[in-house]
């Protein structure tokens, strides 16, 4: 950990000993001159890849369509940002999330691209306003780090043929997780021998991104772990471990998609609707599709109508690039309505347009959504999540033993927690230590 920090901290310090603001104006400037003429020469775009994106993906959304305007753009995949920089290497654009961006601004990857935006009249009122809301917290002072490109968003999937079986009625759109947890305890039931479970709340990272929840306070001093958020939050987890016949003879109490998708013992599978649609594609294909539902992702009772957190895809475009002007036109492209829809419609990203009629297409070109309830999906919106910060992937681990503690070893929330307070701290003390 510390030798990453502190690598992070060489390379970026490396990275910006060029660039000064007065540079960065005539760049931008200079690109607006041009920004009528074309692309004159080729030029090749150095794309570092630090969240997924299939080649697939790369190719149909975003190789296609610029090429189709600006035949001398081209691209290239590029390694990991860190093996770049070793060799000397400076990508031109770098596709991340808004969970993972601090990884490539620590690199020295990004720059404030308001001036970009101004001088290319990308309209941030175009986008949702969580999607604007999350790149503004990013940025201490307010600035713009990133373009977005596509969005997630949080959806339940239903297995209508387990409510029939059971006689339950079907969820419905605008639930919150204790009409969840009381549609949970009338499907967790044993038929013929096999078992069925209610829900799976997903992982204890998951729900108190939703909640909005930081794992250290706001000087990054200690860790809060024990604040009556985290309480409210595991409490739900525990009320659902606590139904009869959820923990398995092996200790099992998760569940997921295999189950809700294969196994078919799951009555309602919560989640990210970029993660559900393509299991949903792979059963259409198959021909093994069952009778299934959608509805809004469940909310908490003191947060209605707020589902999971803001997750988007986002470019960065790094200060000391030597192809900004094409970088900018591609991210200018992108973001446009055309693009948008061709994305929203024939693939599983969704639009971070707020558009309501781009966004109903979604998948459209799929057919998995056809006669589904898809715009049940955008009756709530998208929790602000958490102030990203250093502490968090090792923190989030403590969090999911504690999930563990209370699901197999029958653990009460506020021992679990206490436990995982004290690892917390430890870990910042760990971190501050070694940094010193």
């Amino acid at each position: 950990m510390t030798k990453k920090l502190l690598l992070y901290s060489g390379l970026a310090s490396l990275l910006l000993i060029p660039l000064g603001c007065s540079n960065h104006a005539e760049t931008v400037n200079s690109s607006q001159s041009n920004k009528k003429e074309g692309i004159d020469q080729p030029v090749k775009l150095i794309v570092n890849t630090a969240v997924g994106m299939s080649d697939d993906d790369f190719d149909k959304l975003v190789v296609q369509p610029v090429q189709k305007k600006y035949p001398n753009i081209s691209f290239e995949k590029a390694a990991k940002a860190e093996e770049l920089i070793a060799a000397g290497t400076v990508p031109d654009l770098v596709f991340t999330s808004n969970a993972q961006i601090n990884l490539s601004l620590d690199l020295g990857l990004g720059e404030d691209l308001s001036p970009m935006l101004k001088q290319y009249n990308i309209d941030l009122n175009r986008f949702e306003p969580e999607v604007v809301s999350s790149l503004k917290q990013i940025g201490k002072n307010g600035e713009i780090y990133g373009i977005p490109f596509d969005a997630n968003v949080g959806l339940m999937l239903y297995n209508k043929d387990i409510f029939d079986k059971f006689a339950v009625p079907y969820p419905k759109d605008n639930m919150t997780w204790n009409e969840v947890i009381e549609l949970a305890r009338k499907t967790t039931r044993s038929d013929n021998g096999v078992q069925y479970i209610g829900t799976d709340p997903g992982t204890a990272q998951s729900m108190i991104r939703q909640y909005s929840l930081p794992v250290v306070d706001a000087n990054q001093e200690k860790a809060v772990l024990q604040s009556e958020g985290y309480k409210n939050v595991f409490s739900i987890i525990k009320q659902l471990y606590d139904i009869p016949g959820y923990i398995g003879p092996k200790k099992e109490f998760k569940y997921g998609a295999d189950t809700f998708f294969k196994d078919r013992r799951l009555a309602m599978l919560p989640g990210w609707i970029d993660g559900t649609s393509k299991p949903l594609i792979e059963m259409e294909k198959s021909g093994s599709a069952f009778n299934w539902d959608v509805v809004s992702y469940p909310a908490y009772d003191d947060r209605p109508g707020l589902s999971k957190q803001v997750d988007i895809h986002l470019f960065l475009v790094p200060p000391t690039s030597k192809n900004k002007e094409a970088a900018y036109r591609v991210l200018e492209l992108l973001v446009s309505d055309e693009a948008q829809r061709a994305m929203n419609r024939s693939s599983t990203r969704l639009t971070v347009l707020k558009n309501p009629e781009i966004k109903k297409s979604y998948t459209e070109e799929l057919g998995i959504f056809e006669g589904k309830n898809l715009e049940g999906l955008f009756k709530v919106k998208p929790a602000l999540p958490p102030v990203n910060t250093v502490y968090d992937n090792r923190i989030y681990a403590v969090l999911s033993d504690a999930q563990k503690n209370i699901g197999q070893n029958g653990m009460d929330v506020n021992t679990a927690l206490r436990t995982a307070d004290e690892q917390a701290n430890s870990i910042i003390t760990e971190v501050k230590n070694a940094n010193k």
